[in-house]
């Protein structure tokens, strides 16, 4: 008797005290594309730099309302809408040669692990997938604002574009090396909200 009555109060403390010093629930923010920039920069010719970005992008993520912190992120870009402020350049990066946007259409991003750190910073661990092929890859970011119902995050990373299959190239006669190099840089800043309903 004494022992059930232990487990009974036990069972009523533990659950007084997970819903005042419990984690807080996290709801699911989208993304607000219209402030939101998802860009790549890669180096041209050795010595200029190239800055791109993808104008269709959908994602979603897992967020603390109180704290802002960031517990998932999921996202799909449109490969067409990339956008390097050259007509004929963006053409070139729907082929075959790089993206092959009619048989590969989305890149996608999906976080397997994301550690907290100071002054809010974030490491975010997860998938990219560019024409179907998927690697692990890293992202630093950071917690640019929040108020209630919309936050803001910065974050920047980089690949190998080789390690997708995205291999094209050209030799530079005059000048040795290659057009274009293999690593590229990702800058990314976003806006989310909770969308309404």
């Amino acid at each position: 008797m004494k022992k059930s009555l232990f487990l009974f109060w036990a069972t009523i403390s533990f659950a007084y005290f997970a819903g005042t010093i419990g984690v807080h629930a996290a709801s699911r923010y989208q993304l607000d594309a219209v402030h939101s920039t998802v860009g790549f920069a890669v180096k041209h010719m050795l010595f200029s730099t190239v800055r791109g970005k993808f104008n269709d992008v959908r994602a979603t993520a897992e967020i603390d309302e109180q704290t802002g912190s960031l517990s998932s992120v999921n996202a799909e870009i449109s490969v067409a809408s990339v956008d390097t402020d050259n007509a004929k350049r963006d053409g070139h990066l729907r082929s075959d040669d790089f993206f092959n946007a009619e048989r590969y259409p989305t890149i996608t991003f999906e976080s397997t692990s994301i550690a907290p750190g100071a002054n809010g910073n974030y490491r975010v661990d997860g998938i990219l997938t560019i024409r179907d092929v998927s690697k692990p890859i890293t992202l630093e970011g950071k917690l640019l604002g929040k108020m209630p119902g919309r936050v803001a995050f910065e974050a920047a990373g980089q690949i190998n574009r080789q390690d997708f299959n995205v291999t094209w190239n050209k030799a530079l006669q005059s000048a040795g090396g290659l057009m274009v190099s293999d690593e590229v840089g990702l800058n990314i800043e976003v806006a989310l909200y909770v969308p309404e309903g």
